[in-house]
């Protein structure tokens, strides 16, 4: 009995040491690690780290939607992992959800030439759908900040592989606007407070009337207003809503009034949750348009 009790702790004691921390279960079915994954890749020389997130009942018979996040300046993938909980989605809504991380915590969204970041991404998307089963016409990209504009920069950049996007508190520099010609009408969703002191609302109309234009919408939006269920975060949220795209593509804008530098729901407006925001509305769209 004493050496059955010994073997017994000596394998319980294998098997904690041998279970990562970055993973959840492993499918029973087809041996596949589900749940939080932290992965490298080497690009151009360069190892680069990323989160993937891969639901529970994740199987190869079946093709998931792919979310890319990106972080903000100065942030890391652990930070946006942690602040957008895009896994829970993730895991409810039968997605893929990847948290890249950039080099010295930051994206080059201001180039298109030999930008080492849009290598990366295209690097990143060919490895995902070589290691899982993509869903290749559905993949998106999110962004807080610095990974908003990347997020728009990949639209541009990228748009043979990107769906639609989704940008809380980022913009477009201005020299992405004079060179971004996409090949097809991208959604847009743009989160963004009035009160923002780090990226000035004030450069949300030259970003939102640049995709009106490339997308051929309807000029004037539909408004709504957000409930404003919670009354002591300072801020009010209007819906606006870009009708009559090509490809039946809207672009849609929450403007956070009296709102600051957060991602809404985690930080500062909690009216809106912004990762339920963007996945609602990149989940109506595919490489085609309007799903």
């Amino acid at each position: 009995m004493i050496k059955k009790v010994s073997y017994f702790l000596i394998t319980l004691f294998l098997i904690s040491c041998n279970k990562s921390d970055d993973t959840e279960p492993v499918n029973p079915e087809q041996g596949i690690s589900t749940g939080k994954i932290t992965k490298q890749l080497n690009v151009n020389g360069t190892t680069r780290d990323y989160i993937v997130y891969i639901p529970e009942n994740y199987t190869n018979t079946t093709s998931y939607p792919l979310v890319l996040a990106f972080h903000g300046l100065g942030g890391t993938m652990e930070t946006s992992y942690n602040n957008s909980k895009l896994y829970l989605l993730a895991e409810s809504e039968n997605f893929i959800a990847v948290h890249p991380n950039g080099i010295s915590n930051q994206w080059n969204a201001v180039t298109a030439n030999n930008n080492i970041d849009v290598d990366f991404t295209q690097a990143l998307l060919n490895q995902l759908e070589a290691d899982y089963s993509i869903e290749s016409n559905r993949i998106y990209s999110a962004g807080m900040s610095n990974g908003g504009f990347f997020s728009f920069l990949l639209a541009c950049e990228l748009s043979e592989r990107i769906a639609a996007i989704g940008s809380v508190t980022g913009l477009m520099f201005q020299p992405v606007i004079n060179n971004c010609q996409p090949t097809r009408p991208i959604p847009v969703l743009q989160i963004h407070g009035t009160q923002d002191n780090v990226v000035n609302y004030s450069g949300v109309d030259d970003v939102i009337n640049f995709w009106i234009n490339h997308n051929n919408t309807d000029s004037t939006p539909i408004i709504s207003t957000i409930p404003n269920s919670n009354t002591t975060d300072g801020s009010t949220v209007e819906r606006f809503t870009y009708l009559n795209g090509d490809n039946e593509v809207e672009i849609q804008h929450l403007k956070v009034t009296g709102g600051a530098h957060d991602w809404p729901g985690h930080q500062g407006n909690m009216d809106i949750d912004a990762t339920e925001e963007i996945w609602n509305f990149l989940r109506k769209y595919d490489l085609n348009g309007k799903i």
